[in-house]
C-alpha cells in the first residue's frame, strides 16, 4: 500500500496503524471522519489544516507507518493507558536515543510535522528516534503527561544515560519539564537526559505563553499562582540541568519568544551549557524547518548532541 496525494483517504483511515496510533501521528480529534473518507489524501490533509509545505513529509510519514506496521518493535504500547505510546525509528550502531515530543497545545500530538520528519533526520545523523504520545485534552493536567513520558523512557531507555529529549511548543514545555530535578524524582529516572532540544517551546505558565495549552496543563488549578509557578520551567533550573539547544521565531504569535528568553536567562544564571537561536520570522509549528530559514537545524542539533554525549564518556 503506497499513498499519494490522489489516493483515497479512506485507505489510511481503515488501516491498522490509523486505528491504533493514528490519533497522535495525524490528529483527527473533532473532525468528521465520514466526510474525510470521501476525500483524497491531499484534500484530507488540507481539511486537517496541514500546511502545503508539510504535505510531502506527512505523506512520507503515513507511508512509512503503513509499511512498517506489524514489524516487531515499530509501534508499541508501553502501558495499559492508550496515551502512553510511541513510534520507533531505530538505527543500527546508534550513537544514542532521542525521544521526541511533538506539540499541539496539550490538545493534540502533531506527529506528522514535529515527529516523523525530525526522527528521520536524526536517523541520518546516527541517532535512534522515538515519537512519544502523551495525555492531552481533558487528560492533559500535570503530572499525567510527565508520567506518560516516564513510562516511555523506562521502556525505551531503561537506565542508560545516553538519551536526549526533543520537544516542540507544548511538547517543548513537556520535554523541558522532564529535565527538572523535581520531576526526575517524580518520574523515577536514574539519569536526567544528556541533552534537550527545544523548538519554539512553551516555558512559563505565569504569563506570555500559549493560553489554551497553559490552561490544559494546569487543569483545575488554572487560577492558582502557586500551580502556575510550579509548572514554569524557568523557576526551577539548577546547575545540573542538561545542555540545552533552543530556537524560535522572534515574532512568534502563538508562543512568544520571551518564553525562550526566560529559559536562556535561567540557564545562564546556573552556567548551564546552551545554544539559542532567535530567528527573524513569526512562524510557529515548523518542525524540521523544511523550506524555511531554520532548515538544517536538526543536523546542527545532532552535532550538539555529539558533544553532550561525548561528555558522558
Amino acid at each position: 500500500m503506497e499513498l499519494s496525494e490522489n489516493s483515497s483517504f479512506a485507505t489510511y483511515l481503515d488501516s491498522e496503524f490509523a486505528e491504533k496510533y493514528g490519533d497522535f501521528f495525524l490528529p483527527l480529534r473533532g473532525v468528521n471522519k465520514e466526510e474525510l473518507r470521501k476525500l483524497t489524501v491531499g484534500e484530507a490533509l488540507t481539511r486537517l489544516s496541514v500546511a502545503l509545505r508539510f504535505v510531502p513529509d506527512a505523506i512520507k510519514g503515513m507511508n512509512d507507518c503503513l509499511r512498517r506496521m506489524g514489524e516487531e518493535g515499530f509501534a508499541m504500547t508501553t502501558s495499559t493507558d492508550p496515551a502512553v505510546r510511541y513510534l520507533s525509528y531505530p538505527v543500527e550502531n546508534e550513537k544514542g536515543k532521542v525521544l521526541i515530543m511533538p506539540g499541539g497545545g496539550y490538545l493534540i500530538v502533531a506527529g506528522y510535522v514535529e515527529g516523523y520528519p525530525v526522527a528521520k533526520e536524526l536517523n541520518e545523523a546516527g541517532y535512534s528516534a522515538y515519537v512519544i504520545g502523551y495525555s492531552v485534552a481533558e487528560k492533559a493536567a500535570f503530572p499525567r503527561p510527565l508520567l506518560d513520558v516516564a513510562s516511555a523512557i523506562h521502556s525505551i531507555v531503561g537506565e542508560d544515560r545516553r538519551y536526549a529529549l526533543v520537544g516542540f511548543s507544548a511538547g517543548g514545555h513537556l520535554a523541558a519539564s522532564c529535565c527538572l530535578k523535581q520531576n526526575q524524582e517524580l518520574m523515577k529516572l536514574k539519569y536526567r537526559p544528556a541533552a534537550v532540544g527545544l523548538g519554539y517551546p512553551v516555558i512559563t505558565c505565569l504569563s506570555a505563553t500559549h493560553g489554551n495549552g497553559r490552561l490544559r496543563a494546569l487543569g483545575g488549578q488554572a487560577d492558582s499562582r502557586e500551580a502556575q509557578a510550579k509548572l514554569s520551567v524557568e523557576r526551577h533550573i539548577d546547575d545540573k540541568y542538561p545542555p540545552t539547544y533552543c530556537w524560535c521565531g522572534l515574532y512568534d504569535g502563538c508562543v512568544p519568544s520571551m518564553n525562550s528568553h526566560a529559559l536562556e536567562l535561567a540557564l545562564a544564571e546556573k552556567s548551564v551549557k546552551r545554544k539559542f537561536f532567535y530567528m527573524d520570522f513569526e512562524d510557529h509549528g515548523l518542525g524540521r524547518g523544511a523550506n524555511s530559514p531554520v532548515e538544517g537545524w536538526v543536523k546542527d542539533f545532532a552535532s550538539f548532541l555529539d558533544e553532550a554525549f561525548a561528555d558522558l564518556d
